[in-house]
């Protein structure tokens, strides 16, 4: 169980969480327009615990997705956003945020022109959730997550309104890929599995705990744990290499980041949950982490800390944290860039 996993974080900065619910629940996707946004929405109008889902894009055909999704019999009150005027009231009320608006990863695309790419929507989002609701949890899976999320955490300090326990990036489309993969090594649906996977997403960075594996009548031997971490730093690329190089992960990101705000919902309805995401973290010797974390009412309680690792996986993860540490600096510092070029105004 991931609850047995994850450690105190340096202080519990909610107590008594599990008495604390939101009743309504409003949930808001940023970037509805694009396959993973819609597919997404898909999912969550099956939610019956969200009582509003706000679907946004700067796309005006965001708005015939809108009406297909409100006109279905059953789910949340659905209410569709277009355009740069209209940000504002789609994130307004929500509870979650969720931005899925991304420039998709190409064959040969560097993490460096990714950040350049993405950035300009995170900076808007985020300029907009400090002015209008800065109380809202912030979810983010546009890529490349090591970088976004530091660049949009330090966005919101500059705004002012920077909680790092409202703000993380979504890595659980690794731990849905793990348990995939295990589960065929197995030959056992990957739904009995629980695998954390650590540190951060990107190929050099993906540290999965196989030493970890609950339960704990499965086990893998060193050889498949390489194996298969190998094919799980590659799985991207694998999926953007058999689209001829025209589009990456669509139909697991939706349902993984679905996976994700299904028990993000569950936290906010009053409960501790345990997902996978991208969050401030400094037991790591990183600023920013991932790995199985502990999320209430009020937003993240419980971080990663120390988790019992193989040989094999320390050694990993040693190698892995100084590519982090780089990709984390390269997104705190690419908004000096967008500060040099005026593309940040200060509040």
């Amino acid at each position: 169980m991931f609850r047995r996993l994850v450690s105190v974080f340096t202080t519990k900065c909610w107590v008594n969480t599990k008495y604390l619910q939101i009743r309504h629940i409003e949930v808001s996707i940023v970037g509805a327009g694009n396959r993973i946004g819609s597919n997404l929405a898909l999912l969550l109008t099956q939610n019956p615990k969200i009582t509003k889902l706000n679907i946004y894009d700067d796309d005006d055909r965001v708005r015939g997705i809108g009406l297909e999704l409100a006109y279905m019999s059953q789910g949340p009150k659905v209410v569709s956003y277009a355009g740069d005027n209209f940000l504002p009231a789609a994130v307004r009320y929500a509870n979650l945020i969720v931005m899925v608006a991304r420039t998709p990863r190409r064959s040969g695309m560097s993490r460096d022109q990714m950040l350049a790419a993405n950035a300009p929507a995170v900076q808007k989002l985020c300029k907009v959730i400090s002015e209008q609701n800065c109380d809202a949890f912030l979810a983010i899976s546009t890529n490349p997550i090591n970088s976004i999320v530091p660049f949009a955490s330090a966005l919101m300090l500059q705004y002012s309104t920077y909680n790092p326990f409202k703000i993380c990036g979504i890595t659980h489309i690794d731990t849905a890929r793990c348990r995939s993969f295990a589960g065929n090594a197995l030959n056992v649906s990957p739904r009995r599995l629980q695998i954390p996977v650590i540190c951060g997403h990107s190929e050099e960075t993906i540290v999965p705990l196989f030493s970890n594996l609950a339960p704990s009548t499965f086990s893998l031997d060193s050889c498949k744990s390489d194996t298969l971490t190998r094919l799980l730093r590659k799985a991207g690329t694998e999926v953007i290499n058999h689209k001829y190089g025209e589009e990456s992960a669509v139909l697991c990101m939706a349902w993984s980041i679905g996976e994700f705000v299904e028990r993000m919902v569950e936290a906010l309805s009053g409960y501790e949950s345990v997902v996978t995401c991208f969050s401030a973290n400094p037991h790591f010797g990183t600023r920013f982490f991932a790995g199985p974390t502990m999320v209430g009412p009020r937003g993240i309680i419980h971080v990663c800390g120390n988790l019992p690792m193989s040989e094999y996986e320390t050694s990993l993860l040693n190698r892995s944290i100084p590519v982090l540490n780089k990709e984390v600096c390269s997104g705190e510092n690419y908004i000096n860039i967008m500060n040099e070029a005026g593309g940040l105004k200060r509040t």
